[in-house]
């Protein structure tokens, strides 16, 4: 491979990463009486993209056999709880390999072609919380992210896909089995029944 032709694939990898959306980085200085309370933990310095004071770090995550870091799916919020527009998820890096610390970081171009979306967009918005759907690049269903405020006043999120036949089932993670640098042997999702609490547990072949 050429010099030039290596550093053009290079020039299109930055040109193309995703870029990871904005955070609302100040809390309003009079909240309304719908306003959630920013969460301390957002400003943790180590994660990188740094997080604003309503986002949620987590809707749910991608954790994979060969180590134990994993991708996880991060929501920019407005102090309502609602997503920050049509791009609001982004997915980036947790390192728990050699934690502690945590440490996160933004996917690679080439990374956002397995873990990246399809699609995503707000679905509905509130005074307090949004709906917002997401589909992933390689797994063959959408995921409907349900934002609101927890007992303490934090935005938080809540998951659901169609696992082993429940359509509404709670989307935990989703762990995939490496077969090899580029290739995958199996896919499961991992969630639970709403109505009942049981796990569900659904094997995606590759």
């Amino acid at each position: 491979m050429t010099r030039s032709l290596v550093l053009g694939l290079g020039a299109l990898a930055l040109a193309c990463r995703p870029a990871i959306p904005p955070a609302l980085m100040t809390a309003p200085a009079k909240p309304g009486p719908h306003a959630a309370v920013a969460n301390p933990a957002n400003a943790d310095p180590n994660l990188k993209p740094a997080f604003g004071p309503f986002d949620v770090q987590t809707a749910f995550y991608i954790s994979k056999s060969n180590d134990r870091d994993r991708v996880d799916y991060g929501l920019r919020l407005d102090q309502h709880c609602v997503p920050l527009g049509n791009q609001a998820m982004f997915p980036y890096w947790r390192e728990l390999e050699h934690a502690p610390p945590v440490r996160s970081h933004p996917l690679s171009f080439f990374q956002y072609m397995a873990y990246g979306f399809s699609e995503q967009r707000v679905l509905a918005r509130t005074d307090a919380g949004g709906q917002y759907r997401v589909n992933l690049k390689q797994v063959d269903r959408p995921v409907l992210v349900v934002t609101t405020r927890d007992v303490e006043g934090h935005c938080t999120t809540t998951a659901y896909a169609r696992i082993k036949g429940v359509a509404n089932a709670k989307l935990d993670h989703i762990f995939v089995k490496v077969a090899g640098p580029m290739s995958v042997d199996y896919v499961d999702v991992y969630g639970s029944d709403p109505k009942t609490g049981d796990a569900l547990v659904e094997r995606m072949k590759r």
